[in-house]
């Protein structure tokens, strides 16, 4: 807890020490500093509880809810890369996309999406006629895909799902977004175009490892609206590697100088997590990892200090035009905010969402399920005719509302218990979890309830992902 608070009184004299300092300086909430030293991206995954869920019912729930869900969310993952970033821990295959091997592999990654996205129409029937609410390709790095097999991909889509009234997003990055290639977007029904600039200082950037420069992600914003695609969110991370409060001041600055209509403002808190832990597939360690920071111009991380301080910019730069929806995520006011995300995530919709791709999570109110992250496995499943489900989970009736209420918390709207009561028939002041929870909430002033609405604090904001991967444990009763 020392090195945890060392990190908390890390800051810039020359901005004001962060509103949530104080908080996380008391020794009755070392849970919660605990947690933010620890967690590493800012976690939005919602486990159920009963491990080794069968399969089966996993699918069977599936067909279920997405028979009578409104809509549900669609994902397509292409994990390519043209390089792998320094802090990349996430599963993707690194290709040189002008050799004929590589162009072989991206086909085989079509042909395999392909093929899982037919396994599951077999397994749940009513993905068929489901309203697609949003369609998104992420990756990965999908925009390296060549333009015969984006075409064949999306041509199996719109045949074999429901593309009525679908939004369609794609993922890029910024050196491969060209103009040409928004231009094949725009064709083949794209409205949404989002990448990861990470930063708008090209220091910054080159540290970590990746290959565009800040120029090249205003080209592409610029190029994507000459197009008529003005729907462009721009992911930025705070808390990266020699990176400054000055430098997020930057970022913030260029954001509103581009008038964007969306963009994530991520936290990434590596430093501890570099030391012991690897990625999400458990099997690969960061490029930082492997050479030691060191050979980076010495560079440092900013402590969590910094990192708030960070945070409080962000929101002070933002939220005259910006409103955040869920955390991390901003949208102009007069943009909606991110379809998919509320479609998952707020207490009136909370649909199913399928993932078709390696390392993709699947998930409806009763069970989920995660992929294959490592792709010979992946592949091996596939060509097996197996759909390369690695595990699955289901939750119990107590669970499901737990999960709903968490996940409502995270969309930063206020938590309304009539909504709450349509879905589940009654009060979550009777889930005694919840109310549990929500009684320490109220004590350490992270939550207001008034009327039976559930609002968080500014503390309560800044501190969400804790609060939900913290408070809502049966142990805690």
């Amino acid at each position: 807890m020392n090195e945890a608070m060392a990190s908390l009184r890390d800051l810039d004299p020359r901005y004001p020490v962060p509103l949530v300092s104080e908080f996380l300086s008391r020794s009755e909430n070392n849970v919660f500093l605990d947690y933010v030293y620890k967690d590493p991206f800012g976690c939005h995954v919602f486990p159920g509880d009963i491990e080794n869920y069968p399969l089966a019912s996993f699918f069977s729930d599936m067909e279920s809810e997405i028979a009578k869900a409104q809509q549900i969310h669609l994902w397509a993952y292409i994990p390519s890369c043209r390089y792998r970033c320094h802090f990349c821990q996430f599963p993707t295959v690194i290709l040189n996309p002008h050799s004929a091997s590589s162009q072989a592999v991206l086909k085989e990654l079509v042909d395999l999406n392909i093929k899982e996205a037919t396994l599951w129409l077999a397994k749940v029937p009513s993905l068929a006629e489901v309203e697609v609410g949003e369609f998104n390709i992420f990756g990965g790095t999908p925009s390296l895909l060549p333009e015969s097999e984006l075409r064949r991909l999306m041509a199996f889509y719109k045949a074999n799902f429901n593309f009525t009234t679908t939004t369609m997003r794609f993922e890029g990055e910024p050196g491969t977004l060209t103009k040409s290639y928004l231009s094949l977007l725009r064709e083949l029904g794209f409205t949404k175009v989002s990448f990861g600039a990470q930063s708008f200082d090209d220091r910054i950037i080159s540290a970590c490892g990746r290959m565009h420069s800040a120029n090249d992600c205003v080209e592409a914003v610029y190029n994507a609206r000459e197009l008529g695609i003005d729907w462009v969110s721009v992911d930025l991370i705070y808390g990266m590697l020699g990176q400054s409060v000055d430098a997020v001041r930057h970022d913030m600055e260029k954001t509103r100088e581009l008038e964007l209509s969306h963009v994530v403002c991520t936290k990434l808190h590596l430093e501890e997590f570099m030391k012991t832990r690897t990625g999400i597939s458990g099997e690969r360690r960061s490029v930082w990892q492997k050479t030691g920071l060191n050979d980076v111009d010495n560079m440092c991380f900013p402590g969590l200090g910094k990192q708030y301080q960070m945070r409080e910019l962000i929101e002070k730069y933002l939220e005259s035009a910006y409103r955040e929806h869920p955390t991390m995520y901003f949208h102009r006011h007069d943009r909606r905010p991110e379809k998919w995300k509320s479609l998952v995530t707020d207490l009136d919709k909370q649909f199913p969402e399928v993932a078709v791709g390696l390392g993709g999570s699947s998930k409806c109110t009763k069970a989920e399920a995660i992929n294959i992250t490592g792709y010979r496995a992946y592949r091996d499943a596939l060509r097996e005719d197996r759909l390369p489900i690695q595990d699955s989970r289901g939750m119990s009736p107590v669970h499901r509302e737990i999960s709903a209420f968490k996940m409502a918390l995270s969309t930063l709207i206020p938590v309304d218990d009539a909504v709450f009561r349509q879905r589940f028939g009654r009060s979550f002041f009777d889930n005694e979890i919840i109310n549990c929870a929500l009684s320490e909430l109220v004590e350490k002033s992270l939550v207001v309830i008034e009327r039976d609405v559930v609002t968080l604090t500014p503390n309560g904001i800044t501190l969400v992902e804790a609060i939900i991967n913290t408070q809502f444990a049966p142990s805690l009763l």
